[in-house]
Protein backbone atom coordinates (compact mmCIF):
# COMPACT_ATOMS: atom_id res chain seq x y z
CA UNK A 1 0.00 0.00 0.00
CA UNK A 2 2.89 2.54 0.77
CA UNK A 3 4.61 2.07 -2.41
CA UNK A 4 1.40 2.80 -4.51
CA UNK A 5 1.19 6.01 -2.36
CA UNK A 6 4.67 7.57 -3.25
CA UNK A 7 4.02 8.43 -7.01
CA UNK A 8 0.53 9.92 -5.96
CA UNK A 9 2.26 11.72 -3.24
CA UNK A 10 5.19 13.09 -5.36
CA UNK A 11 2.80 14.30 -7.88
CA UNK A 12 1.07 16.37 -5.64
CA UNK A 13 4.19 17.81 -4.17
CA UNK A 14 5.02 18.95 -7.46
CA UNK A 15 1.70 19.93 -8.55
CA UNK A 16 1.34 22.21 -5.52
CA UNK A 17 4.48 24.00 -6.17
CA UNK A 18 3.74 24.43 -9.73
CA UNK A 19 6.32 22.18 -11.49
CA UNK A 20 5.49 19.22 -14.00
CA UNK A 21 6.27 15.94 -12.60
CA UNK A 22 9.38 14.18 -14.78
CA UNK A 23 8.52 11.85 -17.40
CA UNK A 24 9.82 9.00 -19.61
CA UNK A 25 11.82 11.25 -21.86
CA UNK A 26 10.75 9.33 -25.37
CA UNK A 27 10.48 12.59 -26.78
CA UNK A 28 13.26 15.33 -27.44
CA UNK A 29 10.90 18.25 -27.01
CA UNK A 30 9.82 17.19 -23.32
CA UNK A 31 11.65 19.16 -20.59
CA UNK A 32 12.59 18.15 -17.11
CA UNK A 33 10.66 19.16 -13.96
CA UNK A 34 14.57 20.80 -13.47
CA UNK A 35 14.19 22.81 -16.44
CA UNK A 36 10.64 23.41 -15.90
CA UNK A 37 10.99 24.90 -12.44
CA UNK A 38 14.02 27.22 -14.04
CA UNK A 39 11.65 28.68 -16.96
CA UNK A 40 8.48 29.17 -13.99
CA UNK A 41 10.85 30.98 -11.42
CA UNK A 42 12.23 33.10 -14.27
CA UNK A 43 9.34 33.51 -15.57
CA UNK A 44 9.46 32.16 -18.68
CA UNK A 45 6.49 29.72 -18.61
CA UNK A 46 3.41 30.02 -15.62
CA UNK A 47 2.87 27.71 -12.91
CA UNK A 48 1.41 24.41 -13.70
CA UNK A 49 -1.30 25.35 -10.83
CA UNK A 50 -2.10 28.74 -12.82
CA UNK A 51 -2.86 26.33 -16.10
CA UNK A 52 -5.05 23.43 -14.28
CA UNK A 53 -7.53 26.38 -12.98
CA UNK A 54 -8.84 26.39 -16.31
CA UNK A 55 -9.29 22.44 -16.55
CA UNK A 56 -12.36 20.73 -15.68
CA UNK A 57 -12.52 17.01 -15.21
CA UNK A 58 -9.40 13.83 -13.87
CA UNK A 59 -6.15 14.84 -15.04
CA UNK A 60 -4.54 11.64 -16.49
CA UNK A 61 -1.24 12.99 -18.01
CA UNK A 62 0.59 16.69 -17.89
CA UNK A 63 3.97 17.09 -19.88
CA UNK A 64 5.56 20.49 -20.83
CA UNK A 65 6.95 20.43 -24.08
CA UNK A 66 9.06 22.61 -26.52
CA UNK A 67 7.24 22.61 -29.88
CA UNK A 68 7.09 24.79 -32.66
CA UNK A 69 9.25 27.55 -30.48
CA UNK A 70 6.67 27.30 -27.57
CA UNK A 71 6.41 26.02 -24.62
CA UNK A 72 3.38 23.78 -24.10
CA UNK A 73 1.19 22.29 -21.32
CA UNK A 74 0.08 18.82 -22.60
CA UNK A 75 -2.83 17.43 -20.42
CA UNK A 76 -5.24 15.00 -20.47
CA UNK A 77 -8.15 14.96 -18.97
CA UNK A 78 -10.94 12.49 -18.19
CA UNK A 79 -14.69 14.21 -17.92
CA UNK A 80 -17.59 13.05 -16.15
CA UNK A 81 -18.85 11.36 -19.44
CA UNK A 82 -15.97 9.12 -19.61
CA UNK A 83 -14.27 10.95 -22.61
CA UNK A 84 -10.76 11.50 -22.43
CA UNK A 85 -9.70 15.12 -24.28
CA UNK A 86 -6.04 16.33 -24.39
CA UNK A 87 -5.78 19.48 -24.16
CA UNK A 88 -2.76 22.11 -24.91
CA UNK A 89 -2.20 25.30 -23.61
CA UNK A 90 0.58 27.89 -24.54
CA UNK A 91 3.29 27.91 -20.87
CA UNK A 92 3.89 31.13 -21.05
CA UNK A 93 0.58 32.88 -21.99
CA UNK A 94 -1.82 30.19 -20.69
CA UNK A 95 -4.17 30.33 -23.97
CA UNK A 96 -5.99 27.22 -24.95
CA UNK A 97 -3.97 25.87 -28.45
CA UNK A 98 -5.86 22.79 -28.85
CA UNK A 99 -8.41 20.65 -27.42
CA UNK A 100 -8.58 17.18 -29.14
CA UNK A 101 -10.75 13.89 -27.78
CA UNK A 102 -8.68 11.56 -27.79
CA UNK A 103 -9.66 7.93 -29.27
Amino acid sequence: MKQQLKPAILLLALLTIGITPPVAADKQDEINYMEARRLMENGTILPLQTILKKVQGRILEVELEHERGLYLYEIEVLNSNGIVTELEFDATTGELIKSKIED
